[in-house]
C-alpha cells in the first residue's frame, strides 16, 4: 500500500504544484495577508481543481484512446462545462476562482509529466526531440521565458506599473489580446532579463563547470567564478539600465533598484545566481552522466546477448548437418523433406533469432518443426511425449532459449542411449509464467549434459543468457535423476 501512495503521489506532484502556484497568485492578488484568506483560496482551488486530479491519475493508468479521452474529458470537457455553469448560475459564477489561468497551468503541468513518462518508457537516441525537449537547458529556457510572460502581465493589469507599487498578481488574457503592443513592450524587456539570466547560467555551465571544475578542479572553478562575477556585473547593468522601464523613476529593476551599475549588489546577485544554479547543474550532470553509464552498459549487454545468440546457430546447424549426412547416405527419401525443413529452421535463426523478442506460439512451432526434422532420423528408434501450451500467442520472450535444452537433450541424451527411448517435453502457462520441462535418458556412460567442449554452447550459454535477460524473474533446475537427465526452466514472460 505504501508503494501505490507513493506511486500516486508522484504522478499527482505537478497537477499539485500547478494549484498551488495557482494559489499563490489569487492569494497576493487580494493583498490581504491573513491564515483565513490563504487557508480559503487553497481550499477552494483544491475542490475546484479536484476533476484534474482525478482525469490526470486515471489517464496515467492508460495507455491510447481511452487515455486521451479521460484526459480531454478532465482538462477541456471540465473548464468549457464550469464556464457554462458560470455565465448559468450568477452564484456559481461569483463563488469560482478557477480561471484560464490556472486551468492552463494544470494542463501544462500534466502535459510535461507525459512528455517525462513517455520519455522514460521509450528508448531514445542522443538526437532525439523529446531529450532535447526534457534538457535541462531547455526546462531553464521555458521557465525564464514563462517568467518573462507573466511578469509582462503583471505590469500589463496595473496602470503605470513602476510606479504604482505593490503590484497585483493577476494576468488577464483578454487584456493582453486588447493591449498587445503594450504588453509586447513590457515583455520584450522582461525578456532581455530573463536573457541575461539565461547567460548566467550556461556559462557557468557549459565553462565554469564542464571547462574548470571537471577538467582542472576546484580552484581554477572558483577563480574563474570570481572573475566571472567582477567583469559581468557592471557591464550588462549598463546595459539593463538603458530599457525603457529603468528610465520611468528613481526606482530600477536591477537587483540594487537605482541607477547606479557599480553598486556591489548587481555583484553580489551574480554570485547569488552562481551559487544557487551550481547544486542543480551539478546534480544534472551526475543525472546525465549515470544514464550514459547505464546506457552503455545496456548496448554492451545487448552486445554479449547477440554474440550468444549467435553462437546457437552453428551448433544447431552442425548437428542437422550431420543427421542430414547420414540420411544422404542411406540414400534415404526423406532427405529432400529435411532439406526443406532445415532451410525453414534456419531462416527463423537468421530473421528472427536477431530480435529482441518474439512470440512464444513462433518459438513453439520452432521447436515443433526442430523434432518434426529429428523424427525423420530416429523414427522409431526415439518416441517423442510433448505437451504445448495454449494461448501461446499472447507472450513474447527471448527467441532461440528453449532450443538449447531441447538440443542438449539430443546431443547427450538420445544420440547416447541405448535404443528405443522417450524422450518427454511438456510446456505450460500459468498467466505469464512458462514452464518448460525436458526429460531425456542418458547412457550408462555417458556425461551430463554440460558444455563439454568448452566451446561456450549448451546450458552455459542458457544459464548467462537468462542472467542478462530474466535476472530474478526464472528458475532453471538441470540434473541427473536415475537414468534420465532432467531440465526444468520457469520464466516470467511479457505481453506481445
Amino acid at each position: 500500500m505504501v508503494v501505490n501512495l507513493r506511486k500516486i503521489s508522484l504522478v499527482l506532484l505537478p497537477i499539485f504544484a500547478a494549484l498551488l502556484l495557482e494559489a499563490a497568485i489569487r492569494f497576493l492578488s487580494y493583498q490581504q495577508p491573513d491564515a483565513t484568506t490563504y487557508l480559503a483560496a487553497h481550499g477552494q482551488l483544491l475542490l475546484e481543481m479536484l476533476p484534474f486530479f482525478v482525469c490526470h491519475y486515471l489517464a496515467s493508468t492508460r495507455s491510447g484512446r481511452p487515455a486521451l479521452l479521460i484526459w480531454l474529458g478532465g482538462f477541456i470537457g471540465y473548464p468549457l462545462l464550469s464556464n457554462i455553469l458560470a455565465h448559468t448560475i450568477p452564484a456559481y459564477g461569483q463563488w469560482r476562482l478557477l480561471e484560464i489561468q490556472g486551468v492552463v497551468f494544470a494542463m501544462v503541468a500534466s502535459v510535461l509529466w507525459f512528455i517525462h513518462h513517455f520519455y522514460g518508457r521509450v528508448k531514445q537516441g542522443p538526437r532525439s526531440w523529446i531529450a532535447h525537449l526534457l534538457s535541462l537547458d531547455f526546462m531553464v529556457a521555458l521557465s525564464l521565458f514563462l517568467w518573462a510572460f507573466t511578469v509582462a502581465g503583471v505590469f500589463l493589469y496595473t496602470d503605470n506599473p513602476m510606479v504604482n507599487q505593490p503590484l497585483q498578481m493577476i494576468i488577464d488574457f483578454a487584456l493582453i489580446t486588447e493591449k498587445l503592443p503594450l504588453f509586447m513592450h513590457y515583455f520584450w524587456q522582461f525578456s532581455l532579463m530573463a536573457l541575461v539570466l539565461f547567460g548566467v547560467y550556461w556559462f557557468n555551465r557549459y565553462v565554469l563547470i564542464r571547462r574548470l571544475l571537471a577538467v582542472h578542479g576546484l580552484i581554477p572553478f572558483l577563480a574563474g567564478g570570481l572573475i566571472f562575477i567582477l567583469l559581468f556585473s557592471t557591464p550588462i547593468s549598463a546595459l539593463l539600465l538603458l530599457m525603457p522601464l529603468n528610465n520611468v523613476t528613481d526606482f530600477t529593476l536591477l537587483p540594487s533598484e537605482n541607477h547606479n551599475p557599480f553598486d556591489p549588489f548587481n555583484s553580489q546577485m551574480t554570485f547569488w545566481l552562481l551559487m544557487f544554479s551550481t547544486p542543480i547543474i551539478l546534480a544534472f550532470e551526475r543525472k546525465s552522466q549515470d544514464a550514459r553509464v547505464a546506457d552503455i552498459a545496456r548496448r554492451q549487454t545487448r552486445t554479449e546477448l547477440q554474440m550468444l545468440q549467435q553462437q546457437v546457430n552453428p551448433h544447431f546447424l552442425f548437428n542437422t548437418l550431420n543427421n542430414l549426412y547420414a540420411l544422404c547416405l542411406e540414400r534415404s527419401p526423406q532427405a529432400p523433406d529435411m532439406v526443406e525443413k532445415l532451410a525453414g529452421l534456419l531462416r527463423y535463426t537468421v530473421y528472427q533469432g536477431q530480435k529482441e523478442q518474439v512470440s512464444l506460439v513462433d518459438d513453439v512451432r520452432y521447436l515443433q518443426d526442430y523434432l518434426a526434422l529429428q523424427s525423420m532420423r530416429y523414427t522409431d528408434d526415439c518416441h517423442f511425449q510433448c505437451t504445448w501450451p495454449t494461448q501461446a500467442e499472447r507472450w513474447q520472450l527471448s527467441p532461440l532459449l528453449l532450443i538449447i535444452v531441447l538440443e542438449n537433450a539430443f546431443k547427450h541424451g538420445v544420440e547416447k542411449a541405448s535404443k528405443p527411448c522417450e524422450l518427454r517435453l511438456a510446456l505450460s502457462l500459468d498467466d505469464n509464467r512458462l514452464v518448460f520441462e525436458c526429460e531425456n535418458p542418458i547412457g550408462q556412460n555417458a556425461q551430463a549434459p554440460v558444455d563439454e567442449d568448452n566451446s561456450g554452447l549448451g546450458l552455459e550459454n542458457l544459464r548467462r543468457r537468462l542472467s542478462l535477460q530474466y535476472a530474478n524473474r526464472h528458475e532453471l533446475i538441470s540434473e541427473q535423476r536415475g537414468t534420465h537427465w532432467y531440465t526444468r526452466l520457469q520464466m516470467e514472460l511479457t505481453p506481445c
